[in-house]
């Protein structure tokens, strides 16, 4: 589903695809909705959606339950709108400005990745790690104007203990649970 512009996917069930069940690359003003994509807990690197070089995306009404990212939002993409979305299992809420694939990245890389003005509201989810939130942005660029509002993710496993990492990331924190609040 590359190249493509205004487009719409809708009332479809993604099953135990590998890697990315649903991948956007340069793709402006979609339309993902009422969709479901699931694939065993844990099962490694299953991405729900991945967007790359995108813009104007909008993913609603949706149910995920993958091994790895429900959502994950590569270079180049901007306007995001992501409302309504069960996800779990998976990864909580994550956003990485010091991913390193394999491990073939120099310490001292500069990010180039700018988030802001990025909002979290009404998630109720599942995570497959005790960190179920993680903004893990950099000094020279944090990561600003970061809302969660009610948001409430939970470590399924048996401990539960939940908790938030955040690093560099500037915002607001509203109704969320205690052991989330990053700011």
């Amino acid at each position: 589903m590359d190249f493509v512009n205004n487009g719409e996917v809708s009332g479809v069930t993604l099953l135990n695809s590998n890697f990315f069940h649903m991948n956007m690359y340069r793709r402006k003003d979609m339309l993902i909705k009422d969709v479901t994509v699931m694939a065993p807990g844990d099962s490694p690197n299953t991405d729900g959606i991945h967007m790359g070089d995108s813009s104007g995306i909008t993913i609603t009404n949706t149910v995920i339950g993958v091994g790895d990212d429900c959502i994950s939002i590569g270079p180049g993409t901007s306007k995001v709108n992501i409302t309504g979305v069960t996800c779990g299992p998976g990864h909580g809420i994550f956003i990485d400005m010091k991913y390193c694939p394999n491990k073939l990245c120099t310490a001292n890389g500069a990010s180039k990745v700018t988030v802001k003005d990025v909002t979290f509201k009404n998630i109720t989810d599942t995570s497959s790690t005790p960190e179920a939130v993680s903004l893990l942005c950099t000094a020279k660029i944090p990561c600003t104007g970061v809302t969660m509002d009610d948001v409430n993710v939970e470590y399924s496993g048996t401990n539960n203990k939940t908790m938030a990492i955040c690093t560099n990331a500037k915002g607001s924190t509203k109704g969320c649970l205690k052991d989330l609040a990053c700011f």
